[in-house]
């Protein structure tokens, strides 16, 4: 995915999941203030560039992040200051040079908001399924305390999704802990590709966007090599 442009897969009004490892897959986000700093960055400027954020987890090497995007242009722009930002502060903090952010960020598309719900529980298994914790609910840097049980997150924008889960507050946090106690007895969300996958929802339209995505990879390669036989005669 890293190979295409991200306008190939993301467009404007769409939602997303972000996710990006730390140089040399290095633990840089394993100290609670780098989490902090981040958590603080994204805070900061995501009503700036139009990024509503639905859910989030911050593992040692990586974060998740999901939610709905109004522009792509601003979408790159959000990620580019955050992480640059990012980068400078906890290089200065620890008095390192260097890259911090490995690489281009993963951004796949999700297809719909219902689809957003089920990445959303994926996300807060991930310090579970990585033996950071035993339950989700042990975990501080993540959403799901906002969705189980109403904690105070100003970072996080209730989805849509979650809002149909019932008629009050308590309705939809008994739903959404039911949801993911669900997932943790079978364990069977476990072995979803939602971190390499360039499209996320239903199985059509997944491999119809795969196509598409197919296409454009192939035009865009012939494009390339036209400008080369037209720089180099070759």
């Amino acid at each position: 995915m890293a190979s295409v442009p991200r306008s190939a897969i993301l467009g404007d009004d769409c939602y997303f999941h972000v996710t990006w490892q730390c140089h040399n897959q290095d633990w840089l986000l394993a100290e609670p203030w780098a989490k902090q700093l981040y958590y603080d960055l994204l805070l900061r400027f995501k009503e700036r560039y139009g990024v509503t954020i639905y859910a989030y987890c911050f593992m040692d090497n990586h974060p998740h992040l999901c939610g709905h995007l109004e522009s792509l242009t601003r979408f790159s722009d959000f990620f580019r200051t955050v992480n640059s930002l990012f980068a400078r502060a906890y290089n200065k903090r620890v008095r390192r040079r260097g890259q911090v952010v490995m690489d281009r960020f993963k951004s796949p598309c999700i297809q719909t908001d219902h689809d957003c719900l089920r990445l959303m529980r994926y996300i807060d298994l991930n310090p579970k399924r990585a033996h950071k914790v035993q339950h989700p609910r042990d975990n501080q840097w993540s959403s799901y305390t906002y969705y189980a049980h109403g904690a105070h997150d100003p970072l996080i924008t209730s989805a849509p999704s979650y809002l149909a889960l019932g008629p009050s507050d308590t309705d939809r946090q008994a739903a959404y802990r039911s949801i993911v106690a669900e997932l943790l007895a079978n364990d069977w969300e476990t072995k979803q590709p939602y971190s390499s996958a360039p499209f996320i929802g239903n199985p059509d339209w997944v491999l119809a966007k795969r196509a598409q995505l197919k296409c454009k990879c192939i035009a865009i390669h012939q494009r390339w090599r036209a400008r080369f036989r037209d720089r180099y005669g070759t």
